[in-house]
């Protein structure tokens, strides 16, 4: 299931990716060879790589539901570029949605695994977030720090 919702996202992104006057062009990032603002706390030598290349630390290891596979879940979270620019955040109130549908590959990649209760540091390569193209204040090919805590895995 997972592996037939990680190809689907792949053909969805490359049909964006493909398309030459939607965005600039695609120059991906690679975490490995970045330097991280010192306030981000990111030491890829203690992270897990996945397989696709999102990097993950647990903060705090939660003691509740297991997400599994996508859902629609409640988070907090901050996001973040390497230079510790603060894009984006909802730490005041939760924050619901769908993995299944509204969320970016390397981040549903980054959750799974995590247990509600739990807090974790992922980082993820611009190809696996919004890819080439620009986001409000959000440049093209950035790589996205978010600081997420899983609030509840709704059924």
């Amino acid at each position: 299931m997972r592996f037939l919702f990680l190809l689907l996202s792949a053909v969805v992104l490359t049909g964006c990716v493909t398309n030459p006057n939607r965005c600039e062009d695609s120059h991906p990032t690679d975490p490995a060879s970045q330097t991280f603002a010192p306030s981000l706390n990111v030491n890829l030598s203690q992270m897990t790589k996945s397989e696709v290349g999102v990097y993950t630390q647990d903060i705090v290891v939660g003691s509740g539901e297991k997400l599994l596979v996508p859902r629609l879940v409640s988070v907090f979270y901050a996001a973040f570029l390497v230079d510790g620019t603060l894009v984006d955040q909802s730490l005041q109130q939760t924050f619901q949605f769908d993995l299944r549908t509204n969320a970016a590959l390397g981040l549903v990649d980054g959750m799974m695994g995590m247990n509600t209760g739990g807090r974790r540091l992922i980082v993820v390569p611009s190809d696996l977030a919004l890819g080439a193209c620009r986001h409000g204040s959000i440049p093209a090919n950035s790589t996205l720090v978010y600081q997420i805590e899983l609030v509840s895995i709704e059924p």
